[in-house]
């Protein structure tokens, strides 16, 4: 089924745009929490959903094959379902067309020197794909300052707008810079629905 998006490219805009720096300034007012606390890498999130509509980021900020290993536990992504105070107005009005079908949806900030290891997004627990993920851009996302390479191939973004990224090819960020760099990260239930709601969002300019 992934195939029906990824035949239009491994990075597809869509028409949704929102004011990245509003999001950013409602985000600040939270506090972050590190993302997989038991790696010593510059790299922040906040829960927009979660396991219980907490935002200490436990477990649903963590590596969930990591903590499913270490405490015996089962969870996948879509456990992580349940809204935070995080989720306002403007993310609802972006993420409307998927509205019921995502999870384990977050903001991440990259500081100075933060990054993601070369890696490929899969659900370790059911062993298959069964989620997508859109990712929007915030603020410091661009090289050479940021640096976010898909499948040996430098990507470049334009701010505020939301795109379906293939995270099942092999990808790594990197923040090379000397300012945090904001994301928000979007992963979307993979059924028929979801499918077609992405393909007539796309940017037909």
């Amino acid at each position: 089924m992934i195939h029906r998006l990824t035949q239009y490219g491994q990075l597809i805009e869509l028409d949704i745009t929102t004011d990245a720096e509003a999001m950013i300034a409602w985000a600040n007012e939270f506090d972050w929490v590190k993302y997989n606390p038991r790696k010593d890498i510059n790299r922040w999130g906040l829960s927009i959903t979660s396991l219980d509509g907490g935002i200490t980021g436990v477990p649903d900020l963590d590596s969930l094959y990591e903590y499913n290993k270490e405490n015996k536990t089962g969870y996948n992504e879509k456990d992580f379902k349940v809204p935070t105070p995080v989720l306002n107005k403007q993310i609802e009005e972006v993420l409307e067309p998927w509205k019921g079908n995502y999870y384990r949806t977050h903001f991440l900030k990259f500081g100075p020197g933060g990054y993601f290891p070369p890696h490929r997004d899969w659900n370790y627990s059911s062993g298959r794909a069964d989620s997508f993920r859109l990712i929007m851009p915030l603020r410091n996302v661009n090289p050479p300052y940021f640096n976010f390479v898909l499948e040996d191939k430098m990507l470049h973004w334009e701010v505020g707008r939301l795109y379906f990224v293939d995270t099942l090819k092999m990808h790594y960020l990197f923040n090379s810079g000397f300012n945090d760099s904001y994301w928000l990260i979007v992963n979307v239930d993979l059924n028929p629905d979801t499918v077609n709601a992405t393909l007539g969002r796309l940017n037909q300019k």
